[in-house]
């Protein structure tokens, strides 16, 4: 059974450390690719497609009125939204730009107002596609009646099904803005070292789980050439 057991988990064991190395290198890519763009002159955000590096885009237009608040984004411990709004296009399409950090209210029930700036603006910023949220069953989302709509992903594809009108698949995080600075933190706290450092812990794992089977090898060897040598 210990041979077994050994020979069960020490893949596991060793595929997670290996895993975990090639999560740290996708963070050094996007933290590479983050650095790069703050860096480079933005590209129209019409030109983009999902891209899974932040790119620095711009885009210029008029905010539709309808808003979405993004539900569970906390700041110094306390419950909020991030506010969305969806700026429309010279094509007819609209990108989501990130308005930044509303607090939540005093209850569940009462929600912040919120309003996008009116007119014709242009935003520049760092364009991100969105994650789908873990363990969603399906691309759809149930929305409650009225304005704003209080929902649990940033995903275009999901929330222009309340709109009518496309969503480029990328969301804006306007340059010098708390958001924007805020989604670069996070990034950078969940680094490559974080990573390496699971790396590490599931390698060491691995090599205890060995260090105890040839240990526990040794110990029934001897203590079956001390019953051979008492026969």
């Amino acid at each position: 059974m210990q041979t077994l057991g050994t020979l069960i988990l020490l893949p596991v064991f060793l595929g997670l450390s290996f895993w975990q190395m090639e999560r740290a290198a996708e963070k050094d890519h996007l933290l590479e690719a983050e650095s790069a763009a703050r860096h480079a002159s933005p590209v129209p955000v019409d030109s983009l497609g999902p891209t899974d590096v932040p790119l620095h885009a711009r885009a210029s237009g008029r905010y539709d009125e309808h808003l979405f608040l993004l539900d569970n984004r906390v700041r110094d411990r306390r419950a909020g939204y991030e506010v969305l709004a969806p700026l429309r296009l010279a094509d007819g399409a609209a990108v989501l730009v990130n308005l930044g950090w509303v607090a939540q209210g005093a209850s569940r029930e009462q929600l912040p107002t919120v309003e996008a700036p009116s007119g014709t603006v242009e935003v520049t910023g760092l364009a991100m596609t969105p994650e789908p949220p873990p363990f969603a069953l399906s691309d759809r989302e149930t929305f409650a009646p009225g304005w704003p709509k209080v929902v649990q992903t940033a995903v275009p594809a999901t929330l222009e099904q309340e709109l009518g009108y496309r969503l480029r698949p990328v969301v804006l995080y306007p340059d010098g803005s708390d958001v924007a600075a805020h989604k670069v933190k996070v990034m950078h706290d969940f680094g490559p070292s974080r990573h390496h450092g699971y790396a590490a812990q599931w390698f060491g794992f691995a090599v205890v789980l060995v260090i105890v089977y040839l240990w526990h090898g040794l110990h029934r060897g001897r203590q079956r050439r001390n019953e051979e040598w008492k026969q």
